[in-house]
């Protein structure tokens, strides 16, 4: 049989992740990874763009897609891990759309938040949610803890800690608190929480609260001394004591700008992508993840498409077992 290319290019046709079907909520089979966007950057304090990131997330997850549906096998390896995908089955990978998101309804954008998650893992799906400012991460969160009922571990992949406290024009609830937030409303125990990619010059009173309140903290240079792979499993180990199910957010502002321009914030000495994509590759292997949230890409100021690449990439890696038969 003669190689042929998909008939449809990766610039066409429905724009979902990873041209997975759309579906809603109420058809969800049990262990399906569900996506949902959240286009909203109302919390952000920052450089402005976020609320256009899961479009294009969804954008950059085609190229992808396309390379494995037009291969002869139906298969793609990694020629460094050796991971090998295959194409996903119609049940096991949905696309739920936007939320109604509204700039001037904070409130309601955060109830939809938490509505949504809670109602996807209740149904026994694995949700996914593409923002968006890295506030979101707090009503999701509070989602997945309401619908599973249980104990919830968190590793949060950012070069922020998000621990502070009101901030003289935004109040309690900026990008800046998304961590605090969340802490203070009982959803995580410090102990379960394990922030990876710090890096650079972050207000000491985060830090120190970070210290006092047992939160585990491995920093970016930490992370390429120890490596991604032993960095995971640590993370892992610590989220999930006591726990019933760990939560990932990954904030693609943790990558060093250089590589991943399109963000809210302009980080220098941050991850490389390899590491970055080795370390979600790590925690794929584990079944205790429940929920993943990709935050703060902002396509408008990365002129190459490198950040949403990678936050597409970065997704596929975790969800590499549960979709994509690896």
């Amino acid at each position: 049989m003669p190689y042929q290319r998909d008939l449809l290019p990766s610039f066409a046709g429905n724009n979902s992740f990873a041209r997975a079907p759309r579906a809603v909520i109420d058809v969800i089979q049990q262990g399906a990874v569900a996506v949902v966007g959240i286009p909203y950057d109302g919390a952000s304090t920052s450089r402005q763009g976020v609320r256009q990131g899961p479009r294009s997330i969804r954008e950059a997850s085609a190229d992808f897609i396309y390379d494995l549906q037009a291969s002869q096998s139906g298969a793609l390896i990694d020629v460094i891990s050796g991971r090998v995908l295959n194409t996903p089955h119609p049940s096991a990978l949905v696309d739920l759309g936007d939320l109604q998101t509204s700039p001037l309804d904070f409130q309601g954008v955060m109830q939809s938040c938490t509505d949504a998650f809670s109602r996807i893992s209740k149904a026994g799906g694995f949700p996914i949610a593409l923002g968006g400012d890295r506030f979101i991460t707090f009503p999701l969160v509070g989602g997945l803890a309401s619908g599973l009922d249980g104990n919830v571990g968190l590793i949060r992949i950012s070069g922020q800690l998000s621990l502070a406290e009101l901030d003289s024009s935004q109040g309690p609830d900026w990008t800046g608190a998304s961590l605090r937030r969340i802490l203070d409303a009982g959803h995580l125990n410090p102990k379960n929480t394990v922030c990876i990619g710090a890096q650079g010059y972050i207000p000491y009173r985060e830090w120190d609260y970070a210290r006092d309140q047992g939160i585990t903290v491995i920093t970016a240079d930490a992370l390429k001394e120890q490596g991604p792979e032993a960095s995971a499993r640590r993370a892992l180990e610590l989220a999930v004591d006591g726990c019933d199910t760990i939560y990932i957010s990954l904030d693609i502002g943790v990558v060093d700008s250089g590589y991943a321009s399109g963000t809210a914030d302009i980080l220098v000495g941050g991850v490389i992508p390899r590491d970055l994509l080795s370390l979600m590759r790590e925690l794929s292997a584990s079944s205790s993840i429940a929920a993943l949230d990709v935050v703060e890409v902002a396509p408008g100021l990365d002129v190459r498409g490198r950040s949403e690449r990678l936050a597409a990439q970065s997704i596929i890696e975790l969800i590499a077992p549960r979709a994509f038969g690896s």
